[in-house]
Order: structure tokens, then sequence, then C-alpha cells
């Protein structure tokens, strides 16, 4: 027998908590200037990613490869 689902007060407040907290941290991750360190220390990151195409297939290439050596391990 088919029981339709139950809307619980807890699930839709909880819903909505979630997206106002995630509405919240994108707009402060948007228009907030950065004020820390963090920004020096990823200047040479930056510079090494210029937008070209190339650029984004050698990050893949790079990930992947990380992936690989981090998970070889684990399998064998």
């Amino acid at each position: 027998m088919y029981v339709p689902p139950h809307w619980q007060t807890t699930g839709i407040l909880l819903g909505l908590l979630s997206t106002a907290l995630a509405i919240t941290l994108a707009t402060l991750a948007v228009r907030r200037p950065v004020h820390t360190g963090t920004a020096a220390l990823l200047a040479p990151l930056r510079r090494l990613q210029s937008g070209h195409i190339g650029d984004y297939v050698a990050w893949l290439v790079a990930g992947t490869a990380l992936l690989t050596v981090l998970t070889v391990p684990g399998i064998r």
C-alpha cells in the first residue's frame, strides 16, 4: 500500500535554515573583500591559472594523478 510522504515541521525548518545559511555564505563570499594573508599565499597558484583551456586540462590531469596516487595504496 502506498503511503504518501509526510511533511514534518522539523524537516521544513531545517530545509529553510540550510537555504538561508547557503545564501548567506554565498553572499559573503561574493561581496566581502579578502583581508587575510591567504590571498598572498595563493598568488603563485593564481598566476598558474590563466583561464586557457590547456590550464584546465593540466589541472585536471594533475588532480587525477594526485587522486590516483592517494588511492592506490588503499587498493593493494
